[in-house]
């Protein structure tokens, strides 16, 4: 049961990361990751719903920014280069 409530987390995270995708990125930026070359906004979604090393690199971001901002961190930085 353990293994069907992580894949389905999975699922969920992969879902959550594609609507930040869809709704924050624009159509006209790419995302470089290091030698792998560039990816349009279409393919940073494609990548997530693979799962692929590219889309895990993805996902990893996208949960560190979210957890940063839900514990204030991004805001203390903010504040800090006032």
């Amino acid at each position: 049961m353990k293994e069907k409530e992580n894949e389905e987390i999975n699922e969920e995270i992969k879902k959550l990361v594609i609507a930040r995708i869809d709704a924050q990125v624009s159509s006209n930026l790419r995302l470089s990751i290091g030698s792998h070359g560039s990816l349009s906004k279409e393919e940073m979604i494609e990548r997530v719903k693979k799962g692929d090393e590219i889309g895990k690199k993805i996902i990893k971001s996208h949960l560190t920014f979210m957890r940063s901002l839900a514990n204030g961190e991004i805001t203390k930085a903010l504040v800090s280069i006032e």
